[in-house]
């Protein structure tokens, strides 16, 4: 009978987790941490007001008008009462990128419909295709975003497409197709990717 009793004993210190002697050396579970509590280096920072403005006049070709007047609220220094630059997002940020992709975007496909190849590189507000439609959105999130999307059938691609070609396209006015590439354009300023690095 002893030996039954020290057999299951025996069996049952071999089945535990714990490491010989009685102590576990598992190591504890880690918390997550909150982007703040990470090293500088390791954060997802958003670009500084003039990185931003910047990357926006390349991106579109167009300057944004309000720029001086809200580039304190996008937070640029002025080295007077503010001496760093504000690199948090924020819900006045969101909104004032937001206003910036509407004037510069709807000032780009205005360009583009009168000769202009900065939004529309691969097609133009007549083209109801799907094949010229793709062509351009793989060159605008190349342009915007800095991905190379080869495939036709790419997945990132399916939204947009979407937006573009809702509806039945043949029948719809020109003006109806620019105000769409206005969005695309808005969409990917305003893109995560675009505003952070």
């Amino acid at each position: 009978m002893k030996l039954v009793v020290i057999a299951a004993a025996l069996t049952l210190l071999g089945c535990s987790d714990s490491k010989p002697g009685g102590e576990d050396k598992t190591p504890p579970e880690v918390e997550p941490t909150s982007p703040s509590e990470l090293d500088p280096g390791r954060r997802v920072r958003r670009l500084s007001a003039d990185q931003f403005h910047k990357s926006l006049q390349v991106a579109t070709g167009q300057a944004w008008s309000k720029y001086d007047e809200f580039s304190s609220a996008l937070g640029r220094a002025d080295f007077a009462e503010i001496t760093t630059e504000g690199a948090d997002l924020s819900v006045t940020f969101d909104k004032l990128v937001l206003d910036a992709a509407r004037e510069t975007c709807k000032k780009a496909v205005t360009a583009d419909q009168a000769g202009g190849t900065v939004i529309l590189r691969d097609a133009t507000v007549s083209d109801r295709g799907e094949a010229e439609m793709v062509s351009n959105l793989q060159y605008l999130y190349m342009r915007f975003l800095g991905f190379k999307i080869d495939s036709a059938d790419d997945v990132r691609l399916s939204p947009w497409i979407s937006l573009l070609r809702d509806g039945d396209v043949t029948a719809l006015p020109d003006s109806t197709i620019a105000q769409r590439w206005e969005a695309v354009c808005i969409g990917l300023v305003t893109h995560p990717d675009f505003l952070t690095y």
